[in-house]
């Protein structure tokens, strides 16, 4: 049978060291990618939000092109 042998107190510490900072980039990633996919999120919603926004209008104004500074708008010709 081999022997069993240890590595030294300080080089235990460093490797315990080096997990934990591997450990705690792991989390910092997998937050940052949860934050990333709550902003999809939230710009899927808020696009949807304007297209109901943009067909409400077109239903009342019908074609149109709107100054989003002024709200004047002009008919859109079509071809």
């Amino acid at each position: 049978m081999s022997q069993q042998q240890r590595i030294t107190e300080e080089e235990l510490k460093s490797l315990h060291e080096a997990m934990g900072k591997s450990n705690q980039a792991k989390l910092v990633h997998s937050d940052l990618n949860t934050q990333a996919h709550l902003a999809q999120l939230q710009v899927l919603e808020a696009e949807k939000l304007l297209q109901e926004e943009q067909k409400q209008l077109q239903e009342k104004y019908g074609d149109i092109t709107i100054d989003v500074s002024t709200g004047d708008y002009t008919l859109t010709e079509k071809e």
